[in-house]
């Protein structure tokens, strides 16, 4: 059977709830060895945990991932952050195996298609003289090397850094193992060889090096300085009064930002409060990758989440504290008919992030 039919039976099989699923990977391409594997990703409603599994099936190598489209999201962002799409690429250049959302799986195809084709952008002032300095400071190692060891576990950084550098300057996505080679050699097919070629003869590999150097702006090492001073900062101070309700809302409760890039400068926390009238609940929500620690300042306000499939209540009161994890969805309650219940909300992204949900089930 080909590899698209074996990974549409095996979806079937393991995973006839599918929201939708996908086969990409190097077993659709002309790059198929005898040790390829059926990279599958497979999306389903209400999964609790995201995984990665490898296994065989029919005899066939499998690397499973499976996700809510919430984690999808998720990791999709996390790589292309990085510069590493290699989650896109399975998705967006893959097959589709099932479709139970009238066309989602398409969408997304072609959004990251989109997105792939864009490239990540250019490298700023600062990644670019950290990468000419990493560089510079390698071939310093590699001309003084007098271990053989040592010489060949530094060539082969120059090589890997060589080809990060031309990709950055390039405004490409890299990879890492196989896939930095398959990026390099589809950006610059003769500077790849060239390093190949070069790789086990270290006046010939600092040559190529110095080369992509030259063209990102030369060797940098004597004066490389980068200043900031993380430790001297001044304190900020947000009156009550400056509570800000310009943030992220859930229907049935009032957030008020006080602490967040906008008012204080803060870079990887966000404080505030979150006000719950009487006899109120909050829409189901979940904040993403945002750690949440709560405070409870007044009023007896349960919080409601899922386990196992049921739901379970945490009734607190003033001085209790409770940590909602990233993503696990959740509301608010404030069950007394008289009194508003107020917390304060820390969370660990500087950004006030929240994701309102038809229901308690993850996604």
């Amino acid at each position: 059977m080909d590899p698209v039919s074996v990974a549409r039976a095996l979806v079937e099989e393991l995973f006839p709830g599918a929201l939708y699923a996908f086969v990409g990977g190097s077993v659709l391409t002309e790059r198929r060895t005898s040790t390829s594997d059926l990279d599958v990703v497979v999306v389903l409603d209400g999964l609790p945990t995201p995984y990665r599994e490898s296994l065989r099936w029919r005899g066939w190598p499998v690397e499973l991932f499976v996700n809510s489209e919430t984690s999808l999201r998720a990791y999709l962002d996390r790589d292309f952050d990085r510069r590493q799409p290699s989650l896109a690429r399975m998705c967006a250049e893959g097959a589709v195996l099932t479709d139970r959302t009238g066309g989602r799986a398409s969408d997304l195809q072609a959004a990251l298609g989109e997105r792939l084709a864009a490239g990540p952008g250019g490298l700023s002032d600062g990644e670019a003289a950290r990468a000419r300095y990493v560089l510079s400071d390698l071939l310093d190692d590699l001309a003084g090397a007098g271990d053989p060891g040592e010489r060949a576990f530094v060539a082969w950084q120059v090589v890997q850094d060589t080809a990060r550098l031309a990709l950055g300057f390039g405004r490409r996505w890299q990879g890492s193992g196989k896939w930095l080679l398959r990026e390099l050699r589809a950006h610059d097919p003769e500077l790849a060889e060239r390093l190949l070629d070069a790789r086990d003869d270290p006046a010939r590999l600092a040559a190529v090096a110095s080369g992509v150097l030259e063209r990102a702006g030369g060797r940098l090492w004597e004066g490389y300085r980068v200043e900031g001073d993380p430790f001297h900062r001044p304190l900020r101070h947000v009156p009550a009064a400056s509570l800000s309700a310009e943030t992220a809302q859930s229907p049935g409760m009032r957030r008020l930002a006080a602490v967040s890039g906008a008012s204080a400068g803060s870079e990887r926390l966000w404080m505030g409060q979150t006000h719950v009238a009487p006899a109120t609940r909050s829409a189901d929500h979940h904040h993403g990758a945002s750690e949440t620690a709560i405070y409870v300042v007044s009023g007896t306000p349960s919080f409601v989440f899922l386990r196992d499939g049921e739901e379970v209540r945490l009734e607190t009161g003033p001085g209790d504290y409770v940590f909602v994890p990233p993503y696990v969805p959740h509301r608010e309650e404030n069950p007394d008919p008289e009194r508003e219940a107020v917390v304060v909300i820390a969370r660990s992204t500087q950004e006030a992030i929240v994701v309102n949900l038809p229901d308690l089930r993850p996604r």
